[in-house]
């Protein structure tokens, strides 16, 4: 196999992907070519430098070239070597790709771009999937109504219940229910985590939780209430608990490939009556099933998820015959 650090990635995603949001995955992609020990070459657009984009610190930050111009065609990476043919990646995306699968890699959605700073950042999770877990069920997140409640969400993911509707739903339903704690301010959400005897509750914090403390708190907690984004049901903390071996309460176990499975990898919901079964189901296992799942999910993470894997993929791919491959990024719309 050639030497991936003597190889070199042009990048040129085109405006899509680079500019405001969006951003946030082209850092995340160069990075991972970075981990391959690839040397990284990346096209900016224009309007990258000309917008408030909020990762393009974080890109500008790395040691990339940074070019305006490339030979390299919009949404290619082509990959070049002292001992390696010219290669090219394809990258496809649109939630078409969901149901009709293409011969290409599916590269597994993300962990949030802050955890690619560092290849150790995005893969040193074992000390916190140890950890001993005192609460049941958890979430943590942003509940503004005007962005989890956009029409966008429903027209692309039919069924799909948002983030907000879940929220009112459980407010309704568990409303004298001793086992359901909200957390409204930041002191409450450190002061409902600070049992020391476990206990069988369902926490839902409506704050956001400072970045140094988030797997900290994510490994207190045997399951987490992984709710939609603003506009696709798939949201980075839902793999940010898979990682730590915390297990996903979710809407959504189709967008995985593989599919999670549930009462195995997950616990599965389509409805309003299905989300209270799979919260009950949460709240009344027992110990020894709750650790058989933690057990599922840590392999699942490993196996399909985590991002040696996508670099075992690019490395293969270095060594192999092939001229061309594609990777598939179904969790973004076409453009």
């Amino acid at each position: 196999m050639s030497n991936p650090d003597s190889s070199t990635a042009v990048v040129n995603f085109g405006e899509f992907i680079l500019n405001m949001d969006m951003g946030r995955y082209s850092f995340i992609i160069c990075q991972i070519l970075k981990f391959s020990g690839l040397r990284v070459v990346v096209k900016l657009d224009p309007k990258f430098f000309n917008k408030k984009a909020p990762y393009r610190e974080m890109l500008l930050a790395q040691d990339f070239i940074k070019v305006r111009n490339t030979s390299t065609e919009a949404g290619t990476i082509e990959l070049h070597g002292e001992s390696l043919r010219k290669k090219t990646i394809k990258l496809e995306y649109g939630y078409g790709l969901i149901q009709n699968r293409i011969n290409a890699y599916y590269l597994p959605y993300t962990l949030h771009p802050r955890f690619y700073q560092t290849f150790s950042e995005n893969t040193n999770f074992q000390l916190y999937r140890s950890m001993e877990r005192k609460n049941r069920i958890f979430f943590a997140g942003n509940f503004d109504r005007t962005q989890y409640s956009r029409s966008i969400l429903k027209a692309d993911f039919e069924g799909i219940i948002s983030r907000v509707e879940v929220l009112d739903h459980i407010k309704a339903t568990y409303s004298e229910d001793p086992r359901v704690i909200y957390a409204s301010t930041k002191k409450d959400l450190y002061e409902s985590l600070k049992t020391k005897q476990k206990v069988n509750q369902l926490i839902i914090s409506e704050v956001k939780t400072p970045a140094e403390d988030w797997l900290p708190i994510l490994s207190k907690n045997d399951f987490y209430l992984c709710l939609p984004g603003g506009a696709m049901p798939l949201s980075h903390n839902a793999f940010e608990a898979m990682a730590l071996g915390t297990i996903p309460i979710l809407q959504y176990k189709d967008l995985f490939y593989p599919a999670l499975e549930h009462l195995k990898n997950c616990l599965a919901y389509s409805t309003f009556d299905t989300l209270d079964a799979a919260i009950e189901t949460a709240l009344n296992m027992n110990e020894q099933e709750v650790f058989l799942m933690k057990q599922a999910v840590v392999e699942y993470y490993d196996k399909y998820l985590a991002t040696e894997r996508t670099i075992e993929t690019i490395h293969s791919f270095l060594a192999s015959e092939e001229a061309t491959m594609t990777i598939a990024m179904p969790f973004l719309p076409k453009r």
